[in-house]
């Protein structure tokens, strides 16, 4: 019995080592993209908004603030006002 649940630990390891990989890796292709040329500013968020996209930036592996830059990049993106 202790062998199964050794090679259970061990399969549960692997996963998560993987999905560490996966997050850290998005991490850092998203911090790439958003630090070419970027500028420090303050803003007021409500709090509920606040929180939930802390709970969906934990989701995708990313820190809160990088995961805000990139909302407001697409949502910039995608409401463009041609010139």
């Amino acid at each position: 019995m202790k062998k199964n649940s050794s090679n259970g630990i061990e399969a549960e390891a692997a996963f998560a080592a993987d999905i560490y990989r996966e997050r850290a890796e998005l991490n850092r292709k998203a911090q790439a993209f958003l630090a070419s040329t970027s500028r420090q500013v303050t803003i007021r968020l409500a709090n509920d908004e606040l929180a939930r996209a802390r709970v969906q930036a934990e989701a995708k592996g990313l820190k809160y603030q990088t995961y805000i830059k990139m909302l407001l990049h697409e949502a910039l993106k995608l409401n463009q006002v041609p010139r």
